[in-house]
């Protein structure tokens, strides 16, 4: 990390630090919670139901160096040691925080939170509470079968993608893909997935960035498809990929296309791109890791022991 993003995390940090102040002086019991930005979206439903707290109050830090900022500061004050506090964090592309022996954070076990929202489990959920499919129906079966084809080809499509971001991170490359579409890369259509770039258009998208070896490209690539790639893939790319499949599958659902359905079945499923986060919540996947951190939060009465 660079001396100015040092300093740009310790700002981050100082802020909500002082925000937490004036709210510990009158919440004392409260569980105070620390996330990069709105994810409290996914995490809120679960804080409530699993650690149970009679008061949550939450904090967006601006990014993962500003959570663990305030882990740090806070952490360190003995002034603060009987406070009730939980972190969260994306993994990303970055080293695991378990590598570094850090413990009290919670890091997600995929790239992100938009994980939980593409595993087949999810989308299973998806299909029986708003298509009002039952799993052992033709139509069900069908879904599943087509939604497990296509994310497999959108994986071999956004493999070099992913691959090669991953590679600028690791040379902390100034890129900035925050607002980037996956469909600039590929065309998502219900009976394939289309490739619509190489790695000479990703150099010439971003010509200030450095060229990267074939070697570390494929070094890159081993490590992530050790993992499964719906993990291991960019979040926003995979969550989006799930959005336009919905689209375009409630299209055909309500239509009562053949050969996905066999008649019409009326879906009234409302989600927008930004705010499918909020809109699918229940649906997600609530990992066990993330289960046994809120448990220890709800028997907890100190940050010292999270």
């Amino acid at each position: 990390m660079s001396v100015g993003e040092l300093r740009s995390s310790r700002d981050k940090a100082t802020v909500v630090f002082v925000e937490f102040t004036r709210l510990y002086k009158q919440y004392k019991s409260a569980l105070f919670c620390f996330f990069e930005g709105e994810d409290s979206k996914y995490y809120g439903i679960r804080i409530k139901n699993i650690a149970k707290p009679e008061k949550d109050i939450y904090f967006s830090c601006k990014g993962k160096e500003g959570v663990l900022g305030i882990y740090k500061m806070l952490s360190s004050r003995k002034n603060y040691e009987n406070a009730r506090a939980v972190y969260f964090i994306d993994r990303d592309f970055d080293q695991s925080i378990a590598e570094k022996n850090i413990k009290r954070i919670y890091e997600t076990p995929c790239y992100s939170i938009e994980n939980f929202y593409t595993s087949v489990k999810c989308f299973s959920e998806i299909l029986k509470s708003e298509f009002k499919l039952m799993e052992t129906e033709e139509s069900f079966i069908k879904c599943i079968s087509l939604y497990e084809k296509l994310q497999g080809e959108f994986h071999d499509a956004v493999e070099l993608l992913n691959t090669w971001i991953a590679c600028q991170r690791n040379r902390s490359s100034a890129l900035n893909i925050s607002d980037l579409s996956v469909q600039r890369f590929i065309i998502i259509d219900l009976k394939k997935i289309a490739v619509n770039y190489t790695a000479s258009n990703l150099e010439d998208m971003f010509p200030n960035l450095p060229a990267i070896p074939q070697t570390e490209l494929d070094s890159k690539k081993s490590e992530l498809l050790a993992n499964n790639r719906q993990k291991s893939f960019r979040g926003k790319f995979e969550v989006e990929f799930l959005y336009v499949f919905l689209n375009k599958l409630m299209n055909e659902a309500n239509q009562g296309n053949y050969p996905y359905f066999n008649q019409k079945v009326k879906v009234n499923l409302h989600f927008s791109r930004k705010t499918i986060i909020s809109d699918l919540c229940q649906y997600a996947d609530t990992p066990d890791c993330l289960y046994e951190y809120l448990e220890s939060s709800s028997s907890s009465s100190s940050i010292q022991s999270l």
